[in-house]
């Protein structure tokens, strides 16, 4: 009978972890060359009533987008943020907030740097609704130059 049990307990738990993720936001990543430079573009894509924050969210607030890249030296500036933001006071939070609904172009300027052949980094951001939020994701990428 144990046995059983804990076949049946095991079919349940795979059952649960086989579940889809909720994922309300997908990134695409591309470099375009821009002069003597590069600009790598990364967009996020939401799906209705989620958002994404801004990199400048305020202290106490929900989790910010930051970028981190492997190779500091070859950026130029910060990264932009393309999109027009929504700024609100956020009652989940209780402080004013800049996020980001249905899609959002974030920029970076590199120089172009002899033997670069990859662009490479990370994101972290978190996506919340109306009424709840998911924990930070972080994305990796690797884009050929």
């Amino acid at each position: 009978m144990k046995t059983i049990l804990a076949f049946c307990f095991s079919l349940v738990s795979i059952s649960v972890f086989a579940q889809d993720k909720l994922a309300p936001a997908t990134w695409s990543f591309q470099v375009v060359e821009s002069g003597e430079d590069y600009i790598f573009k990364a967009t996020v894509d939401l799906e209705d009533g989620w958002a994404i924050y801004s990199q400048y969210t305020e202290e106490g607030g929900p989790v910010p987008l930051t970028f981190t890249y492997k190779d500091k030296s070859i950026l130029k500036g910060k990264t932009e943020e393309k999109s027009d933001a929504i700024k609100k006071m956020s009652e989940l939070f209780e402080v004013e907030v800049v996020k980001f609904k249905k899609q959002a172009v974030f920029e970076q300027k590199f120089a172009k740097k002899k033997g670069i052949k990859v662009f490479s980094g990370e994101l972290r951001f978190m996506c919340c609704d109306d009424l709840r939020c998911l924990p930070p994701t972080v994305v990796q990428f690797d884009i050929g130059l």
